[in-house]
């Protein structure tokens, strides 16, 4: 691997983790205590198709789990 490409992936890898931080975060203020948060981040979700956690690695997984989770603070539909 060249160090252009070791600096990508570590890049890449970084974004991954800001992302799943994010959603935790979120979740936390959707659900009021991490525990809970941690779970549902953690159990499969029918209408993502997996995990939140997992879903939120990429860009556009991220904002579904985003809508999702707007959408249980809120009251609205996704």
């Amino acid at each position: 691997m060249s160090k252009f490409e070791s600096k990508l992936f570590m890049k890449i890898k970084s974004e991954y983790s800001a992302n799943q931080a994010q959603i935790l975060e979120m979740a936390i203020d959707t659900f009021g205590s991490q525990e809970a948060a941690e779970a549902w981040t953690n159990d499969f979700n029918l209408m993502l198709g997996g995990t939140p956690l997992t879903i939120a690695e990429s860009d556009s997984g991220m904002q579904d789990v985003k809508k999702i989770l707007g959408a249980i603070s809120y009251g609205g539909v996704v």
